[in-house]
């Protein structure tokens, strides 16, 4: 259609204009092809037209009249797969994609409170509908392509959307001055404190699901957005000044450019999906779907929060979604010597008590803190681990202090594991 055959119908505009901006392009597309039908077999060819004539034909006893636009949309179905020809491919649309372009025609009746009634048998299920797009799988490394062939304003979306895993619609609605907030209490925390910058985190719900979602920014991504911010002025109340389509833009757009070989379609999801590959068999699936905005129980959401499950497991893959390296073997390399220090820093510990304190007052402190934290090692003699923290062993079996407290920590972390799955099962019988 040239833009002289614009439906701009008072009808059209109404339903097209009640929509997001991504639905509402891929509608209006998908209603000009059924005004090309429409056409073709002689129906009205706007909005309005359609709406009066849908409007009279409701009234009529006759089904074939009052039925007239349910019974037309499969054999539009039918007509985009035979006879319609593609602007691009010049080929009619796969049955997938020919189903997609009737629901536009479904919803603007809807919208206007005219539903259509197809017969169960008339149009297949999408669920039946075998796909014939898929879409294209991202690893770490063509992330690393498209991140050096972009400028400071594509590296930094890119390097927040491989942190946040969002829907497109909630990450263009990120807020400038929250983040800038966050930036800021985490540099003076971590100046009060004499380290470097952590990773940060928040919570937001998503638009879709009306889910608490966890959210995090990996170190990299911090030093990105401190240069942006610096060098891209306040345009709106949004982080970056971008719509959904847009999103999509530059992701293919750099793509072009890192000349990648494609396996689907590029598109925002494809950075969401890949966070999600990512954390499978690394993260628990309730605290990956906390992760992502998802539903989980109140009770396990609490449970993660207060054991802060998301950090751990952030922290865990940081490395592995690293696109400049400096959280990935420059990141593994930093924490082996932090690791390194901190089991001197134990052991020197538990020398310097062990000069302090005698083995019976060691014992009690240790057995007090096991009880603390749900554990009783009396209950338990037959694992070795607890057998090296018992009273019963202690004039016996002199263990070095350092080593019963990592046995205790190892213990603690073991019964957090335990309550998780706990919760777990519980809550799928709760279901």
């Amino acid at each position: 259609m040239n833009n002289t055959e614009m439906d701009n119908s008072k009808a059209t505009t109404e339903w097209l204009n009640s929509k997001k901006q991504n639905t509402r392009w891929q509608y209006q597309n998908r209603w000009e092809i059924w005004l090309e039908y429409c056409r073709v077999k002689g129906i009205p060819e706007n909005g309005s037209e359609q709406l009066e004539n849908i409007k009279k034909r409701r009234l009529s006893t006759d089904n074939t009249i009052k039925y007239f636009y349910d019974n037309e949309v499969p054999k539009f179905f039918l007509w985009l797969q035979k006879e319609y020809k593609g602007k691009t491919t010049n080929e009619p649309l796969s049955e997938s994609s020919a189903l997609s372009v009737t629901t536009a025609i479904r919803s603007f009746f809807a919208y206007h409170r005219y539903r259509l009634e197809i017969r169960k048998d008339a149009l297949p299920s999408s669920e039946k509908v075998k796909r014939t797009y898929k879409d294209h799988k991202f690893d770490i490394y063509q992330l690393r392509e498209l991140f050096q062939r972009g400028n400071l304003q594509e590296r930094t979306v890119l390097s927040c959307g491989k942190d946040l895993w969002l829907r497109a619609g909630d990450f263009v609605k990120l807020n400038r001055e929250m983040i800038e907030l966050l930036i800021k209490r985490e540099q003076e925390q971590a100046e009060n404190e004499n380290r470097d910058i952590d990773i940060i985190e928040f919570e937001l719900v998503s638009e879709k699901e009306k889910e608490p979602c966890s959210c995090h920014l990996s170190r990299e991504t911090t030093e990105l957005l401190r240069d942006y911010l610096k060098t891209y002025p306040k345009t709106n109340g949004n982080l970056f000044p971008i719509t959904e389509d847009a999103l999509n833009d530059l992701l293919r757009r750099l793509a072009r450019k890192s000349k990648i070989t494609k396996t689907g379609r590029i598109r925002w999801h494809c950075i969401r999906k890949f966070g999600i590959t990512l954390m499978h068999g690394k993260v628990t699936e309730p605290v990956m779907k906390y992760m992502t905005g998802k539903h989980i129980s109140s009770d396990l959401r609490t449970y993660i929060q207060n054991n802060r499950e998301t950090h751990k497991a952030f922290k865990l893959i940081e490395p592995l979604i690293s696109l400049t390296k400096q959280n990935g073997n420059g990141g593994n390399q930093k924490l082996a010597e932090e690791l390194k220090m901190a089991k001197l820093e134990i052991k020197l510990l538990g020398e310097m008590l062990e000069e302090l304190f005698t083995p019976e007052q060691r014992q009690y402190v240790l057995n007090k803190m096991a009880k603390k934290y749900g554990i009783e090692p009396k209950l338990e003699k037959k694992r070795p681990e607890l057998e090296r923290i018992d009273t019963t062993k202690a004039s016996t079996q002199l263990v070095p202090l350092h080593e019963s407290i990592t046995d205790l920590a190892n213990l603690i972390r073991q019964k957090e594991e335990k309550d998780l799955a706990r919760i777990l099962a519980e809550n799928n019988n709760n279901h």
